[in-house]
């Protein structure tokens, strides 16, 4: 293991009370297609949470939890919803594919940007290493990889 893989292991964790959230999407080349999605809640780590606090930063807004140990200029009443999703795109030889980015959204906050939704992006060896953390916890927690729970948002987005 990497020291990369180290730190997102450290960081990647599905939410316990969460659903996994079955659904779709579509691209439009020239009609609409749609392809089927899973999309998955993080727990908010410190490691998450200090990313997100870093970009809403360049945007001068407060952070939601204090850093360097200053806590005057927080804002304590907000948190912040992480998600990841998998989809696979239509046709045969395709393959399950990682967001190439984290979403998480601003909650509960007095700033402007409350309920804005913000990305973290990942690198193609960071979504490497996230497919592999969501896998093995996917398995752990729901007796299924990611693969099969996204053969199931097929066969529901079928129906």
């Amino acid at each position: 293991m990497t020291l990369t893989e180290k730190f997102i292991a450290d960081a990647i964790h599905l939410y316990a009370g969460a659903e996994i959230m079955y659904g779709s999407d579509q691209m439009y080349d020239s009609y609409p297609i749609s392809f089927p999605t899973v999309e998955f809640q993080l727990t908010a780590t410190d490691a998450l949470t200090e990313l997100a606090d870093g970009i809403r930063l360049e945007k001068d807004y407060k952070p939601m939890f204090p850093r360097d140990g200053s806590t005057d200029d927080v804002d304590n009443d907000g948190w912040y919803d992480f998600y990841i999703s998998i989809s696979k795109l239509p046709g045969k030889n395709q393959d399950c594919r990682l967001d190439n980015s984290i979403s998480f959204i601003v909650v509960n906050s007095d700033s402007d940007d409350n309920e804005d939704m913000y990305e973290i992006p990942l690198t193609e060896s960071e979504q490497e290493c996230i497919f592999d953390i969501l896998n093995q916890q996917c398995r752990k927690y729901h007796g299924k990889d990611c693969l099969t729970l996204l053969a199931e948002a097929e066969k529901e987005m079928m129906e």
